[in-house]
């Protein structure tokens, strides 16, 4: 998975930051994902190899305006480009009002399906979606509204002992790919094979883990647990702890917690407050806390 971040600042955008978006591309399919969706992404996507017909799936954290008054106009455009293929919304309650609301008022028309999913706030964790490669989960987060952390992880996989097999003189072919499916099969000199056998401890999926907008809570831990890469919002240094608070935030303290409680394996900090000119203190409080901390950048790439 590569993650390309279209947004890292939080509430206004400013000439080196645009609000909220993290794109994830899955080079093995050409499509993509949108986590959240501010004003300006889709100028934000023309900035970067992405294409709109290979945008897939959307998922919204919260109903706020940095994270979502830019999904009419790219669902706009992207029917303006005549793309045919489905694009399927996730987000909390409201989204569905939101989305068909605006087409509505606007007369805005889509050549393509949009399929929406409202999720739950009764539950505090819950999957979002899946299929054979991915499974999305989406837990419930502190925010002053209804709020979703995500986390997308690529699914156990098994690999073939190739080389166990060539020992025992199994004929390459078909057979290899009964074995690869778990059969059983049974050669012309009698010996019998079981498919099992032939196959790997099965090997864990990466897992990135999405928390905007919350403070500090342990379903951002749970969700975390262990996770290849956490995108965790640090809107505040330790200084503006009252900020934090009152706007139901996290400080860079909050979300270091976060990554060390859940062990993960890497941190990226996003979401910075445009009361900031610099996030060298921000960065300074982070690697204290949690060493290898790194912040976003507009259109930095990262690969997991």
């Amino acid at each position: 998975m590569k993650i390309i971040f279209l947004g890292t600042g939080s509430a206004i955008p400013t000439l080196k930051r645009n609000v909220s978006s993290i794109a994830i591309s899955f080079p093995e399919s050409g499509k993509f994902w949108l986590l959240d969706c501010g004003e300006g992404t889709q100028h934000q996507i023309r900035r970067t190899s992405l294409k709109l017909s290979r945008l897939e799936k959307i998922f919204i954290s919260h109903l706020h305006g940095d994270h979502t008054f830019g999904l009419p106009g790219l669902l706009a455009t992207r029917g303006m480009e005549d793309a045919k293929s489905k694009v399927e919304i996730y987000g909390p309650e409201g989204i569905d009002s939101f989305i068909k609301g605006i087409q509505r008022i606007t007369h805005t028309y889509t050549p393509y399906e949009l399929e929406i999913h409202t999720l739950s706030a009764d539950d505090s964790f819950g999957v979002a979606c899946e299929n054979e490669n991915y499974i999305v989960k989406h837990a419930l987060l502190n925010h002053g509204i209804e709020s979703h952390g995500y986390s997308i992880q690529k699914k156990s996989s098994v690999h073939f002992l190739v080389e166990k097999a060539r020992r025992l003189n199994i004929p390459e072919g078909p057979l290899y790919g009964a074995l690869k499916r778990g059969e059983t099969i049974k050669l012309s000199d009698g010996r019998i094979f079981h498919g099992k056998d032939f196959l790997s401890e099965p090997i864990p999926g990466k897992k990135i883990v999405y928390c905007s907008d919350t403070t500090y809570c342990k379903n951002s831990v749970i969700l975390a647990r262990s996770a290849d890469l956490l995108i965790h919002e640090a809107t505040f240094i330790k200084q503006d702890e009252n900020l934090a608070k009152k706007s139901f935030h996290s400080t860079v303290e909050d979300a270091c917690r976060v990554a060390r409680e859940a062990n993960v394996k890497q941190l990226i900090l996003t979401h910075f407050s445009s009361r900031y000119n610099s996030l060298k203190e921000l960065l300074s409080q982070a690697r204290s806390i949690f060493p290898g901390a790194m912040l976003a950048e507009d259109l930095a790439e990262y690969r997991v």
